[in-house]
């Protein structure tokens, strides 16, 4: 047993028992997730299981930054997920989180979720729910092994991806010992450090400078509540050539200023939605994104608003009223 955690040994046995697996991460995802997943998928492929790889999005187009990990062969569209005898969730803090696959995920013999988020609320038959870890990254690093996995450089290359990304290059507090230790033996097996740094952080299209200025020149600070936001528009983007799986990154330009220790980023949607990515360098967003339908975890968490300006003046009175 890993992690202290009851399931693990059952989630071992119902990954090795299984003939086809059905692995998924949450709607949109980011580094840890799509690293998480992929090195899953390569891992059980090895192990001669029937795998397919989704998230429950319109597509499985695979971010820009994040196009070089290997392993997406194995992705298919939402719809075309099979009826696996084990459906494997990864860094999913809700079965909302699923999207469009909560309801296959609902139908499955066997649902394991594997999760790192605070709040989490353990919607599999199989619960891996450990908080204390770096990433799904680290976990799934750990589950591959018990499995008997021979971890290789493919998926070394994607769990050092969704580690160096959940630590914000190994800057946050959830960079332990232990994660610096396993990222050492990731690069070990292959994973080039130098050119994943490359591809995820520096490797930006011009208009990305552009919009940048945009955000920075628009974000507002609310020096009492030490709290600073700003947005992008659809029209942002238009007009800039920036495609919206292009900006994850701008949130960390926001929250860089001393005079705030919570920032928020506010993204436009098609439906008219605004999609919240909120970043603290101490007082708990996980609260704020969780009490608002989001999740994340308490130094970096997201939620969907239907309006920018009143949800951003929501914060700003609960920010003051701690």
């Amino acid at each position: 047993m890993r992690f202290d955690s009851g399931d693990w040994d059952g989630a071992v046995a119902a990954l090795t028992e299984a003939h086809r697996v059905a692995v998924a991460c949450h709607v949109n995802p980011d580094g840890d997730a799509l690293g998480s997943l992929l090195a899953a998928s390569l891992g059980l492929a090895q192990l001669g299981k029937e795998v397919a790889a989704s998230w429950g999005g319109s597509s499985v187009e695979v971010p820009f930054s994040f196009s070089f990990l290997p392993g997406t062969d194995l992705l298919v569209a939402p719809g075309d997920l099979p009826e696996p005898d084990v459906f494997l969730a990864l860094d999913c803090g809700a079965a909302h989180r699923l999207g469009a696959l909560e309801e296959v995920a609902k139908a499955s013999p066997c649902v394991i979720n594997v999760d790192h988020h605070p709040g989490n609320d353990n919607f599999g038959d199989l619960n891996v729910v450990v908080t204390t870890v770096s990433s799904t990254a680290e976990m799934v690093t750990r589950l591959l092994q018990d499995l008997g996995v021979t971890l290789d450089e493919d998926m070394a290359t994607c769990l050092y991806v969704g580690i160096v990304t959940d630590t914000g290059r190994f800057q946050y507090s959830n960079s332990t010992p232990d994660t610096l230790r396993l990222a050492a033996d990731l690069l070990s097996l292959g994973a080039d450090a130098p050119f994943i740094a490359q591809e995820v952080y520096e490797s930006a299209p011009f208009g990305s400078l552009k919009l940048m200025g945009r955000v920075l020149d628009r974000a507002v600070l609310h020096e009492e509540e030490r709290f600073v936001y700003s947005w992008i528009t659809l029209a942002d983007l238009a007009e800039t050539g920036v495609a919206a799986d292009e900006t994850d990154g701008l949130i960390d330009a926001v929250r860089s200023t001393r005079a705030a220790d919570v920032a928020a980023l506010f993204k436009e949607q098609d439906d008219g939605n605004w999609r919240v990515s909120m970043r603290s360098k101490g007082p708990s967003v996980g609260e704020v994104a969780r009490a608002r339908g989001g999740g994340g975890h308490e130094l970096a968490a997201g939620f969907t608003a239907d309006e920018r300006e009143a949800t951003a003046a929501s914060i700003v009175a609960e920010l003051r009223s701690r």
